[in-house]
């Protein structure tokens, strides 16, 4: 949270999946979060709430075989929608770091109904992650 508060020094704000009533001290010490309330479907706990997916293990174990703070982390929300050049020189750039990353792609990410990435590109970087 300390980290998150100087960074939002450097901007006019952030918009945070959150609201007033959940986390009332963390707002009130990071005051450029402008809270929005979290749309959830239902309270049970033996289903997903909103748009979330249920939890994917083979990435936490994978994600814990990496030395710590080397991944990169992706992700754009539920509302981002890219042109294929823009999501193609993202995959590019992720590709050419050279780093581990995990990129939460959903399959409508792109304006393109066929499959956005590279020619060649998912099977590039399964050979390095394994």
């Amino acid at each position: 949270m300390v980290r998150i508060s100087k960074s939002a020094e450097l901007t006019d704000g952030f918009i945070g999946n959150t609201s007033c009533d959940l986390e009332p001290p963390a707002l009130a010490f990071a005051r450029r979060i402008l809270p929005i309330v979290p749309l959830l479907v239902n309270h049970r706990l033996d289903s997903s709430a909103g748009y979330f997916w249920p939890e994917d293990s083979d990435y936490l174990i994978w994600l814990d075989q990496q030395a710590s703070k080397s991944v990169i982390y992706v992700a754009f929300g539920s509302f981002t929608v890219f042109e294929q050049t823009q999501f193609q020189e993202l995959a590019l750039g992720l590709e050419l770091s050279k780093r581990p990353f995990l990129w939460v792609v959903r399959p409508d990410s792109t304006e393109e109904k066929d499959d956005a990435y590279l020619k060649g590109f998912k099977e590039r970087i399964l050979v390095q992650r394994n």
